[in-house]
């Protein structure tokens, strides 16, 4: 290992702790979004004194947690893609990369596939997966529009083959992680996004968020994690000006954050249209998240407070059980009908037993399951 590997190697470790974190605060604003829509509150207020805070779209608009999974994996992937192209590493190997994505996203799906089965066979339920055609799409997480695809029995699992279908597409990418080439990955992300999302609404009609934002349609996301990798990796040599200013880096993400998280709140109706919300907001909001995660990585006391503390930290460490198993837990708590008598208190009491659980059953899912798959791919 190189003097400058080793270096960057060391610095990356020590605050990859941050992105922990954002992918931790990720996995539970979309639990927090789910028991919002189940607990059918439309207005979240904390009075103070002779005000009320409106608190409704932190919780109406947990869903853009999603778009944080994806930037932050398209910055954490390209790490290594980016200091090859820096020439601090070697290229590489796309088998071994290839099996770590693998082993890294499938078997605890299949273990959670499984167990959702066996509980519904069990409980002498019908079984959720109709027949073998739809077993062998789960099976293939082939969670697309049709008539390729299928609608998951875990509503959270359509975001998989959109992840997966990237980690397929950057090895072919790669190339453009590269600082002369950063205008060009700009452009291809843009361009390929902002065509999908046009024929998708002109072959299939406004609304169809699932087609929308298949690989093509969630390519600025994925791409401005690149970006965000390429920058910190030639930190040194194009980016001086955002490691040395991360108190400015991290109050402009958050400020553009918020302003997203506004803009989303009163625009919401002119989503999924061909509107200007429908064909920026997430190339806007992926930017902020990734201002982030360089004030972050950089070292800033704002965003390491905010997201590099243990809790949180834990959070992210068992994110992926946290966004597999919240929503069959919220399901299986709200037909039970221990919450359904409750008024007022029905989302703080439903919050609490579903995220303690979560966090339980992810604890137990980590700890069994995706951890000896990560030492096996390591």
């Amino acid at each position: 290992m190189t003097s400058p590997e080793k270096h960057l190697f060391t610095e990356d470790k020590s605050h990859l702790r941050v992105l922990t974190g954002l992918r931790g605060w990720a996995a539970l604003w979309v639990l927090i979004f789910h028991v919002y829509e189940a607990s059918q509150h439309s207005l979240v207020a904390f009075p103070i004194g002779k005000w009320n805070i409106n608190l409704t779209p932190f919780f109406s608009l947990g869903w853009s947690g999603v778009q944080i999974f994806f930037v932050l994996s398209g910055f954490l992937l390209s790490l290594p893609f980016a200091q090859w192209q820096a020439g601090t590493r070697e290229k590489p190997n796309l088998e071994r990369y290839l099996f770590r994505r693998v082993a890294r996203v499938f078997p605890a799906y299949y273990v959670q596939l499984a167990i959702l089965l066996g509980g519904a066979y069990l409980l002498g339920q019908a079984s959720p997966i109709a027949n073998v055609e739809s077993f062998l799409r789960h099976l293939f997480m082939l969670f697309v529009p049709p008539p390729i695809g299928i609608d998951p029995i875990n509503t959270v699992w359509w975001t998989l083959p959109i992840e997966f279908m990237f980690y397929l597409a950057l090895p072919f990418l790669a190339g453009l992680i590269n600082p002369r080439r950063w205008l060009l990955l700009l452009v291809l992300m843009l361009t390929s996004m902002w065509l999908w999302r046009a024929g998708t609404i002109i072959y299939t009609g406004p609304g169809n968020f699932l087609m929308s934002s298949q690989l093509p349609g969630s390519m600025d996301s994925f791409g401005m994690g690149m970006l965000g990798a390429m920058l910190h990796v030639n930190k040194n040599s194009i980016s001086t000006w955002l490691s040395r200013h991360h108190n400015l880096t991290a109050m402009a993400g958050l400020a553009i954050l918020l302003l997203c998280l506004c803009w989303m709140q009163y625009k919401w109706m002119d989503y999924w249209n061909h509107s200007l919300i429908f064909y920026t907001w997430t190339t806007v909001y992926s930017f902020a998240v990734m201002l982030v995660a360089i004030a972050g990585m950089n070292g800033n006391r704002l965003i390491g407070w905010l997201f590099g503390n243990s809790a949180i930290v834990f959070a992210g460490i068992v994110s992926y059980s946290i966004y597999l198993w919240h929503a069959p837990l919220l399901r299986l708590l709200s037909e039970t009908g221990l919450f359904s008598a409750l008024q007022d208190n029905r989302l703080p009491l439903l919050l609490l037993a579903t995220t303690v659980g979560t966090v339980a059953i992810a604890s137990v899912s980590y700890a069994f399951i995706e951890r000896p798959f990560i030492r096996m791919r390591r």
